[in-house]
């Protein structure tokens, strides 16, 4: 589900969002965003995988399976943004951001895994 409204707010037409101030142009906090998301993702997908029993396959492979999806996600958004969303642009700086927030929604994972034993 929570890929589903990552490919929904990244396929939103770039008048959507409001215009920042300049100020906040040197922060880019959309690259905080993009990592935000694509973490929960991370997070939220590896712990339903180690949670969930019926398919061990899944289980055990919970963090290459999400990894693997997780980063073709991005790839694709971005892909996505820069040649078919009008008024976007794809950027390699916001799929680092994504791969970024893969990582640390894998760190968050491993830790919740972690303390929940």
């Amino acid at each position: 589900m929570w890929a589903l409204v990552i490919v929904l707010l990244t396929c939103l037409p770039g008048k959507v969002f409001p215009a920042l101030p300049r100020f906040m142009d040197l922060l880019q906090p959309d690259k905080w965003v993009h990592g935000i998301m694509f973490g929960i993702y991370v997070f939220v997908q590896i712990r339903g995988f180690v949670l969930q029993d019926r398919f061990p396959f899944l289980h055990h492979n919970a963090v290459v399976i999400t990894l693997l999806i997780g980063i073709l996600l991005a790839m694709g958004t971005e892909l996505a943004q820069k040649f078919f969303i009008p008024l976007r642009s794809g950027s390699p700086y916001d799929f680092l951001a994504d791969v970024v927030g893969c990582l640390l929604g894998l760190l968050a994972a491993w830790k919740f895994v972690r303390i929940n034993r």
